[in-house]
């Protein structure tokens, strides 16, 4: 006797439909049924069956919600915590990924009703402590339209019949090989494997590869030929970022399976004549600006024009200034081999932009320095106003920012002084940027220039005299 926990399942389950179980190890054939939540099952393939074990029914459209109670519970701790990235298991349809969209929706109408009651910031000041004074400082740098970014796993076949509306309502996908190969042929993975990661891609989203990459790590110092080749052959398909679970998660050689896995990835990547290229029509007309309300009609010309400078003047990074991560995520696809370093003022999308290809984030403050001392609060009234200005004060919210030469040359002098192994005075970089609001002087342009240059001219600046100029 075999017992389950999900009655839905039992329910819709006839005659001749299979049940694998652990992965596909335990295979199973439903002969009939003997009552409404039992059947009578034939073991084609078995053996020991362990607690807690996977259940695949490949040959169902499971009437089950991607979301459950407890994913709902889970959704909101998620929330609260501002993480970056929630994956979503067993999607099959469009609606599966718009249920989890409408709930953070649900969730951002009860914060903004509380911060109605609150003082401003959100955020009951009067009771501060270390971790409120963090939670303030990281809502200053978050966007309005902030939400965790919701990655679709696909891992029923269901899901490929859907596959276009899913990938558009998601931020991104991860190829979940596992229970992929236990529902569908295992012969017909790689063709999806390739297929999603080129779909995903000309829609200009992040693509994950996951599942059994390593595999044999998790009990052996080194991985098989076999393996190697598969984490190299998902780089040359295009993905931007390969995943281990059981190599690490109850493996034996975590650390070893993490740097041979890098280590494949950056040979692959040196080897860049094997990688697909992604067809540009097909980019423009399924990419993210295709989907705006109000597409930019700039955009595009702007990320064709930085991938094809940088390619054509061998630079060594492309510097992209970007308030969304869009910009971005569109120059990251059309071009493979470059470094990209983006700069942001938001800590959220400095962290989202991690998960794509090539692209090194960088988070820097373009406000002046008004030369004011930071208000200090006063320790023996626990006063909201002073809280609240001293915090404003710190981040200099005074709405002021550096003109265009100097948003440059800091720019420069802290790609040197934070990493200095990025680049090198008098390297070709191509520097660009979309719509940003807070940086009008760089709103729609693409400038090629030698790294250093910016410094040299500010720098110079100081020199000059007003009499000079006439």
């Amino acid at each position: 006797t075999i017992c389950m926990n999900t009655p839905q399942i039992i329910k819709q389950l006839k005659p001749e439909h299979r049940v694998l179980l652990d992965d596909g190890n335990i295979s199973l054939r439903v002969l009939k049924r003997i009552a409404e939540d039992t059947l009578e099952v034939e073991v084609l393939t078995g053996t020991e069956l362990k607690a807690r074990k996977g259940i695949n029914v490949p040959d169902l459209l499971v009437d089950i919600p991607a979301l459950t109670e407890k994913d709902k519970r889970d959704a909101k701790f998620m929330w609260d915590q501002r993480l970056d990235f929630v994956a979503l298991s067993f999607v099959q349809r469009r609606q599966d990924v718009q249920d989890l969209l409408d709930l953070m929706a649900d969730f951002r109408k009860e914060e903004e009703e509380k911060k109605k009651v609150y003082p401003p910031l959100g955020i009951p000041v009067d009771k501060l402590n270390d971790y409120d004074y963090n939670y303030l400082v990281e809502e200053i740098h978050l966007s309005p339209e902030w939400r965790p970014m919701v990655i679709s796993k696909i891992e029923k076949p269901q899901a490929l019949d859907e596959i276009d509306e899913i990938i558009k309502v998601s931020d991104g996908i991860m190829v979940a090989r596992g229970d992929l190969g236990v529902e569908c042929q295992l012969e017909k993975v790689p063709i999806v494997q390739k297929e999603l990661i080129r779909k995903v891609n000309v829609s200009e989203k992040p693509v994950i590869t996951a599942t059994q990459m390593l595999e044999s790590m998790i009990t052996n110092p080194v991985p098989t030929r076999a393996e190697v080749s598969d984490v190299a052959n998902a780089v040359f398909d295009g993905t931007d970022a390969v995943m281990l679970s059981g190599e690490c998660a109850a493996g034996a050689y975590p650390v070893e399976s993490v740097k041979m896995m890098s280590s494949i990835c950056r040979f692959a990547e040196e080897n860049s004549d094997y990688t697909d290229k992604i067809d540009l029509n097909l980019i423009r007309k399924n990419g993210i600006n295709s989907l705006l309300e109000h597409p930019n009609p700039f955009i595009d010309a702007i990320a064709d024009s930085a991938a094809t400078a940088a390619e054509e003047s061998n630079a060594s990074a492309i510097i992209v200034y970007t308030d969304t991560g869009d910009t971005c995520n569109m120059i990251s696809k059309r071009n493979r081999n470059s470094n990209i370093i983006a700069i942001t003022y938001s800590s959220h999308v400095q962290r989202k932009l991690t998960v794509l290809r090539g692209v090194h984030p960088m988070l820097i403050n373009f406000k002046k320095n008004n030369g004011t001392a930071p208000i200090q609060p006063d320790e023996s009234k626990n006063n909201n106003n002073q809280i609240i200005f001293n915090l404003l004060s710190n981040f200099n919210t005074s709405g002021e920012y550096l003109n265009t030469d100097e948003v440059l040359a800091k720019t420069e002098h802290t790609i040197l002084t934070r990493h200095p192994e990025w680049l090198s005075i008098g390297d070709k970089v191509v520097i660009c940027s979309g719509y940003h609001p807070l940086l009008p002087g760089l709103c729609n342009t693409v400038k090629l220039s030698c790294f250093g240059d910016a410094i040299r001219t500010e720098k110079s600046k100081t020199y000059w005299d007003d009499d000079d100029l006439y």
